[in-house]
């Protein structure tokens, strides 16, 4: 799978090979952004916790751009 290509809701797509980071390009990019799919390094990634009530939850990497986007991180409606 490429690292660009969308993935399940509650899948945490990872990065395999050498991608460097979107954001700040120094690092090597470890995860996809879940709302726009570019990649992100650990230093960049925002992580929401989506819970599902008792059965526990997923968090879900964002960009920093995505994570504060209430129309992508559908978390944000209810805080």
């Amino acid at each position: 799978m490429g690292f660009f290509e969308k993935g399940k809701n509650s899948e945490l797509r990872k990065i395999d090979g050498e991608v460097e980071c979107y954001y700040c390009g120094e690092a090597r990019a470890s995860v996809v952004c879940h709302g726009c799919s570019i990649p992100i390094c650990s230093s960049c990634v925002r992580l929401e916790d989506y819970g599902f009530g008792c059965d526990g939850g997923n968090l879900i990497p964002f960009c920093p751009k995505c994570y504060n986007d209430p129309q992508v991180n559908t978390v944000l409606k209810f805080e």
